[in-house]
């Protein structure tokens, strides 16, 4: 999850074409929605919509090889639908769409469980992992052993858009060992578990982005409803003239497409011309200036995408210009080109390693006594961006004196040259003219504006068949758990309302971080914020309070992750009613002279300390004080012993944004963080 910062809006118009599905005889104007491919899942026993695009008033006749069809006709817009019954699990099958002209054929098509995959970054971490620091658990073996062709993902690419559309990017893809490391892991793990049990194809429709809040997801007509974002369509439209102006403004400009086919590789060695920025002559003295480490949101620069250079002077100690040096560049958000007088000394060209600190060898004779210049490309493509962190991680000093370091925090001279959007990146300029000429945008959409995201990767799903939803979200929410309380069932059921359908909604509750300090409570109060939806018909939570990581927002334990929400579906949905799904749920508290008695909702045959015993329950005091208490188990309840005099009107467990799990029932699975009032 990337830094989170206030409301912000960067547009992109999402063409309404609807590709052509794989296996395609003589297709003109007969067109498929994406999803409907080779290797398509879909879902059994029921009236699975097909649609896509061709000739206006073109009848349509759809044949499944299970011995079904149907027939439609396209409306004056060439859009049409059909609906045809889907037998029990099994395949693989073929459909045949034809018009009296045109013909498509999907092969390999299997009937199973079809499920949506959303969230942020926790449901978007693949498989493999954003190495080197958010790893997943035995990934590598995970992955050696993934050949499940009864297994399926649809991955929806990454977009944004004002209004709701009517198509997507992505493609199904079948387990393999080649391809199971780009999947989403929870998704992964969750559909791998269902298939195992259930002996059925599963597919999963996976759609979510890194570091967005519930607010984006959320359908427009759900969101104004609610009191914080009444004004949001009136906001929203203001917006839109800005962005016309600058969209216009740069359609004068180059434009250079990344090619996503290249994952990791369309970051390296892309060239936007300004080499001269990082030369030593370059007179760089009217730059703007900033204050090294910050994100660039917080300064002048405000919410952009795309590339900004940065440039230091310094004067180097007389005795380290013949000395081999070690540049640190303290964290940077996303990627980097390093300079020292003109010579590249090293780059980060890797999405995923914002939080990771730069650390460049520099060979003796680049740098020079003096004074000495650093010039630094930062790359930006999506939430916060620029050098960060820490200002002792900025800093040079000979490779064998580090206790010698010379700081390089403090004032930077910058410039934003080059404009990123949607894959594209527009250079504008490598002057402070170029730069001010640039129309002003107050408000930019970008994947943390309200419904936004629910316009271009949700909305186009919509009627695809599907048995239900997981989510795994809420660390962008954090801090604002009472709006969450309001927000997060209301994005539930304009998910549930657009497919007309009460579909089961399993979700993951936030795990430990420490965010502001592991002391500290917001994530405790978000997390009892997403417990409370449980109240929320056909919901479920899978508690992560004992497989979380206080120091990193992506644990690695996914596999628990995955399991956790697909035991909800099991003893839900698919009949396995004997299947622990829930850890224990406390239900009332009553005070009995010095003691509080504990009853719970145990889940399973009873309840488990953890293995240094009953930790973190504490009673709240009538003047809002909170104290510690001891805790026991005694059968299905538990005990916790007041002290003299204490009155407490409330109690909480595991209120912290580090707190960890101490409660649990005998299937191993645990209590979510919980406050409940004293009878």
């Amino acid at each position: 999850m990337k830094k989170q910062f206030t409301l912000t809006i960067l547009f992109n118009f999402t063409c309404f074409l609807f590709l052509t599905a794989s296996s395609v005889i003589f297709a003109q104007n007969l067109t498929l929605h994406p999803l409907f491919t080779d290797h398509t899942v879909l879902q059994q026993k029921t009236k699975a919509a097909i649609w896509g695009m061709a000739e206006p008033q073109a009848e349509i006749t759809v044949s499944a090889s299970w011995g079904k069809s149907a027939k439609t006709r396209a409306d004056e817009n060439g859009e049409w639908k059909a609906e045809i019954k889907t037998p029990k699990a099994g395949g693989p099958f073929q459909i045949t769409l034809a018009t009296n002209s045109e013909k498509i054929q999907l092969n390999d098509i299997l009937i199973g469980e079809v499920w949506l995959c959303s969230g942020q970054s926790n449901m978007e971490m693949p498989v493999r992992g954003w190495p080197p620091n958010d790893l997943i658990e035995n990934s590598a073996e995970e992955i050696k052993n993934a050949d499940n062709n009864q297994l399926r993902m649809f991955t929806v690419q990454h977009a944004i858009n004002r209004h709701q559309q009517k198509t997507i990017v992505g493609d199904w893809a079948v387990c393999s060992p080649q391809t199971a490391g780009n999947f989403s892991a929870t998704a992964f793990f969750f559909g791998r578990k269902l298939q195992q049990t259930l002996g059925i194809p599963v597919g999963l429709i996976h759609s979510s982005w890194g570091g967005t809040p519930a607010e984006s997801w959320t359908a427009e007509s759900y969101i104004k409803k609610l009191n914080d974002y009444k004004d949001i369509s009136s906001i929203l439209d203001s917006a839109q003239f800005e962005h016309e102006r600058l969209q216009k403004w740069l359609g004068e400009k180059q434009a250079i497409k990344v090619d996503p086919s290249k994952g990791d590789e369309r970051w390296k060695n892309l060239e936007f011309g300004g080499a001269a920025l990082a030369t030593t002559n370059y007179d760089d003295a009217n730059w703007p200036e900033s204050e090294i480490p910050q994100f660039w949101e917080s300064t002048e620069v405000g919410n952009f995408d795309g590339v900004v250079w940065y440039r230091k002077h310094f004067t180097l100690p007389d005795d380290w210009h013949d000395k081999d040096l070690v540049l640190e560049l303290c964290a940077i958000d996303d990627m980097d080109r390093a300079y020292l007088n003109g010579q590249l000394v090293g780059s980060t060209e890797l999405m995923d390693l914002w939080r990771v600190k730069r650390t460049y060898n520099v060979p003796a004779g680049v740098a020079r006594a003096g004074e000495n210049v650093i010039s630094v490309r930062v790359v930006d493509v999506g939430g916060g961006g620029g050098m960060h962190g820490e200002a002792a991680d900025l800093r040079i000093y000979p490779a064998e004196l580090p206790e010698n370091a010379l700081s390089l925090a403090g004032t930077w001279r910058y410039l934003p040259t080059v404009f990123y959007e949607s894959g594209v990146f527009q250079p504008f300029g490598t002057t402070v003219a170029d730069y001010k000429a640039k129309p002003t945008v107050k408000m930019r959409f970008n994947s943390h504006t309200p419904t936004v995201l629910y316009n271009a990767m949700i909305a186009p799903l919509v009627p695809y068949a599907i048995k239900g939803a997981i989510w795994y979200q809420g660390e962008s929410n954090v801090g604002r758990a009472e709006q969450y309380k309001k927000l997060f069932p209301t994005m539930i059921q304009s998910w549930r309302d657009a497919w007309d359908e009460s579909f089961p909604f399993y979700f993951v509750q936030i795990a430990p971080y420490r965010y502001s300090g592991p002391e500290n409570t917001e994530s405790a109060d978000l997390r009892f914020a997403q417990h409370q939806t449980l109240h929320f018909p056909k919901t479920g939570e899978a508690v992560t309070l004992d497989i979380g990581n206080v120091d990193n927002i992506h644990p690695g334990k996914k596999k628990d992750v995955g399991e956790r929400l697909a035991r909800w579906a099991l003893a839900k949905d698919y009949g396995q009613k004997k299947t622990p799904y829930s850890g224990p749920v406390c239900k009332n508290a009553k005070q009995k002279n010095r003691q509080i008695e504990l009853s719970f909702d145990i889940g399973a045959e009873k309840l488990v300390a953890g293995d240094t015993g009953l930790k973190e329950f504490e009673v709240v005091l009538a003047d809002d004080s909170v104290a510690p208490a001891e805790a026991r188990i005694d059968g299905k309840k538990i005990i916790l012993t007041l002290q003299q005099g204490q009155a407490p009107k409330a109690v909480r467990y595991a209120w912290k944004n580090g707190s960890k799990a101490s409660l649990f029932n005998s299937a191993g699975l645990p209590a979510s963080t919980f406050t409940i009032l004293v009878k």
